[in-house]
């Protein structure tokens, strides 16, 4: 999956979820990103999805930035 540009997609569909203010698909994509190894994603998809999930810090939601919170210090790490 993360070969075959599969964090690309996602990227894609985290920013139009953003966009459209799908909450549920954001926190659904989210999920999918905690249990995916992007340790192993190419430098340029990671950088694609940290910027998309960047994004989402100061979301409106609580759940969603604190997710999205979390995920980046985990990546950071």
């Amino acid at each position: 999956f993360l070969s075959k540009g599969g964090v690309l997609i996602l990227t894609t569909w985290l920013s139009q979820a953003a966009v459209e203010e799908q909450t549920s698909v954001i926190l659904l994509i989210l999920k999918v990103l905690c249990h995916l190894p992007l340790h192993k994603a190419s430098p340029e998809n990671m950088s694609a999805i940290l910027q998309s999930v960047n994004g989402l810090r100061f979301y409106r939601t609580s759940d969603i930035s604190n997710r999205a919170k979390g995920l980046l210090s985990r990546w950071t790490k």
